[in-house]
C-alpha cells in the first residue's frame, strides 16, 4: 500500500481537511491501495479538528469523526512514498526526509494559509485551496494507475 502524508503545523486545520478530502475523492473515484494520513509539526496530541475546520468539511458534506492531531514521527515520514507540505516553511523543517514536498512542488498550487483562528469563510477558502489540490492529486493517480 503506497501511503501519502500531508503536514501543516498542528494538525487541527489544513493536514485534517486534506487527509479527510483525498480519502473520500479515493473512495469516489475508486482507487484503492493507497492510504492517506496526516500531522503536525508542533501540536497538541490527540486534538480535535478545530470547530471551523469541521464546520467547513460538513459544507461539502463531508465528516471529521473521530479524527484527532497526530504528531509527525521519523517513522510516518520514512514510510510514506510521498509526504506533502502545507508551506515551504514545513517543508524546510523536515527537508533531510525524501520524497518531501509542497504542494507547489508536487502539482502547482500555491501554499495553503493556515486559517487557524479565522472565520468560518476563511477556513472555506481553505477547504476550496485543499479540494482543488486534491482533486489534482487524483487525476494524477488516475492517470498513473492508466498507464
Amino acid at each position: 500500500m503506497k501511503t501519502i502524508l500531508f503536514v501543516c503545523t498542528g494538525n487541527t486545520c489544513r493536514s485534517a481537511m486534506a487527509e479527510i478530502i483525498l480519502k473520500d475523492k479515493l473512495k469516489k473515484n475508486k482507487i484503492e491501495g493507497v492510504a492517506v494520513k496526516s500531522a503536525g509539526i508542533s501540536y497538541v496530541e490527540g486534538s480535535k479538528i478545530t470547530v471551523n475546520a469541521r464546520k467547513a468539511l460538513n459544507s461539502i458534506g463531508l465528516k471529521a469523526t473521530g479524527f484527532r492531531s497526530k504528531q509527525l514521527t521519523k517513522q510516518m515520514l520514512n514510510k510514506s512514498q510521498i509526504t506533502l507540505c502545507m508551506t515551504a516553511s514545513h517543508k524546510n523543517a523536515i527537508k533531510n526526509f525524501p520524497r518531501v514536498y509542497t504542494l507547489s512542488e508536487a502539482i502547482g498550487v500555491n501554499d495553503i494559509p493556515d486559517p487557524y483562528g479565522g472565520d468560518l469563510e476563511e477556513y472555506k477558502m481553505t477547504l476550496r485551496a485543499l479540494d482543488y489540490a486534491c482533486e489534482l492529486i487524483i487525476n494524477e493517480l488516475i492517470k498513473i494507475k492508466g498507464e
